[in-house]
């Protein structure tokens, strides 16, 4: 994993002072996190330019989504999987999610390459095979080093942005995930319009407006602190957006969980009734004698709904004894017409990506 808190060593920084966040970006954290609705838009730019041209009409044995050792495009895939069950129909292929290209994918199938790495052989190895099967391919991954010199000529590319480290492109892959699906006939994808929607929530979450009126800057600093923290979910959009909050967060130096509603509940349930923890290791290394007494912190929970009936799932958490609700949940409508679930996930993502880096440069 990349090292991204290099930037914490000049301290805590005013998150109201711009200038100051500006300054001690030294990562570039703030600056590529902004440009969520440019990833979405290459890739955009590329299926209008007839990319996916191939795929149209295409009715595949399976979509099989290659993802490698890469953490960012799983949880990318994630998403993706997510909102097809919610909003996909019956349009909806075969979705499956490998670590490596599956022995029994041919010519019947559509095979999706996605990473960070252009020098990991095993995805330039699935490259090669799923295209000489007679797959259709399309490759997600830098187009250079091993992976670049793989597929002979025959995969599409949906190259990320060439200034942006690929560590940072986690909203490339969920676009290229979004815009297969939508060239073989899956609604409610469209990446064009999830980026138009992402560029609005961006207006928003600028360095120069204040923390109050800042949807990023408030999420950085309800994250912030040292107390445990677990983020709650009740459908399969939010849970799969949860884990990548997690692991953004995680980037940046903050160390939370997620979890469902009821096991949330059913945790501090048992930890209520004196039972053990659900990890029966987690005291393996403390020792009362040497450590002291074990430090019992209240857990906080931050929820989010996203495809669930959110008066239900808060009567559900109501046992949960500190819970904030993410209730700004990004814009319902673009323009006249509603914003797609799909674009306010999108956008939401991109919101959780400005918000870390926020929480990584000012030192949080």
């Amino acid at each position: 994993m990349p090292d991204l808190t290099s930037d914490t060593g000049a301290g805590r920084v005013d998150l109201d002072d711009a200038e100051a966040l500006r300054s001690s970006d030294a990562t570039g954290a703030l600056l590529h996190a902004s440009m969520a609705g440019a990833q979405l838009r290459s890739v955009a730019t590329a299926v209008d330019a007839g990319a996916l041209e191939g795929l149209v009409g295409f009715r595949p044995r399976s979509l099989v989504w290659v993802t490698g050792r890469s953490a960012r495009a799983r949880q990318a895939a994630r998403v993706v999987a997510a909102l097809c069950e919610t909003v996909g129909g019956a349009a909806v292929p075969p979705l499956v999610h490998a670590h490596a290209l599956p022995t029994w994918v041919g010519a019947l199938d559509v095979v999706l390459v996605s990473g960070d790495d252009a020098g990991d052989r095993d995805l330039a190895s699935a490259v090669d095979s799923a295209a000489h099967r007679g797959a259709v391919v399309v490759v997600d991954v830098p187009k250079e080093g091993p992976v670049g010199e793989s597929g002979g000529g025959r995969a599409v590319w949906l190259s990320p942005l060439p200034y942006l480290p690929p560590h940072r492109g986690v909203l490339h892959h969920l676009a290229a995930g979004m815009a297969v699906l939508t060239a073989l006939g899956v609604p409610g994808l469209d990446v064009g319009v999830a980026a138009d929607v992402v560029d609005v929530e961006l207006e928003g979450l600028g360095p120069d407006l204040a923390t109050p009126v800042n949807p990023a800057k408030l999420l950085a600093t309800a994250v912030s602190g040292s107390d445990p923290l677990v983020w709650i979910h009740a459908d399969p959009v939010s849970a799969a957006y949860c884990d990548r909050a997690v692991a953004a967060f995680c980037d940046a130096g903050r160390v939370t969980a997620a979890s469902s509603v009821a096991d949330a509940v059913r945790s501090q349930a048992e930890r209520a009734r004196g039972l053990p923890a659900v990890d029966p290791l987690a005291s393996l290394f403390h020792d009362d004698e040497l450590d002291g007494e074990r430090e019992h912190r209240t857990i906080r929970h931050l929820g989010m709904v996203l495809s669930a009936d959110e008066e239900f799932v808060r009567v559900t958490a109501g046992p949960l004894v500190d819970v904030e609700w993410i209730s700004d949940r990004g814009r319902d409508t673009l323009g006249a017409a509603p914003a797609p679930l799909s674009g306010r996930v999108a956008a939401l993502m991109a919101r959780t990506e400005l918000s870390a880096a926020y929480y990584l440069v000012g030192g949080l």
